[in-house]
């Protein structure tokens, strides 16, 4: 399941214009919070002016509070259908698409694996389960076993990649 790719968020009122936006995303400084909700908070509370946000804030956007800018995915999302990616406002080739999956330890039994995921992607199909998690900021996207060990493959490769390019250690 996709989640709602990490939004560009900004607070209301959108009276307060940004010509610098652009240029102000390509800084390289980070406010650290203690996860999602502390930066919300202070999002909120006109302590920062934009922020990355999981999907926390799809409430906030809803209500009016908050003015989603861009998604961080290479397409637009269906969710907000009118919202730019990063790469059209000018982040070209940006890509940092959210996702969530199901894993098992190491050398599990194929057929558990293929009856975990069968169980699992119709759930996805069912509306109730499909509709909570849209307006929680998912998109179902059932696969199988081979296409998400394919996928993880593939963000493995991406994110290593820009974490040896960029020196990015644990610290």
């Amino acid at each position: 399941m996709r989640n709602l790719p990490h939004a560009l968020l900004e607070r209301q009122p959108a009276t307060r214009r940004r010509p610098d936006a652009r240029r102000r995303l390509r800084m390289t400084f980070t406010l650290p919070f203690r996860g999602a909700a502390p930066g919300m908070v202070d999002l909120l509370a006109g302590q920062v002016d934009y922020m990355f946000d999981p999907g926390i804030g799809l409430g906030h956007v809803r209500d009016g509070k908050l003015r989603l800018l861009a998604v961080a995915s290479p397409e637009r999302s269906s969710l907000f259908p009118d919202t730019p990616t990063l790469d059209e406002v000018g982040l070209k080739g940006f890509d940092a698409d959210s996702w969530f999956g199901f894993y098992a330890p190491a050398g599990v039994d194929k057929a558990i694996v293929d009856r975990m995921n069968a169980e699992v992607n119709r759930a996805l199909g069912l509306p109730q389960v499909k509709n909570r998690l849209i307006e929680l900021g998912g998109v179902p996207e059932p696969m199988s076993p081979d296409e998400f060990a394919a996928k993880t493959r593939a963000d493995f490769e991406r994110f290593g990649a820009i974490i040896r390019e960029r020196g990015i250690s644990v610290q």
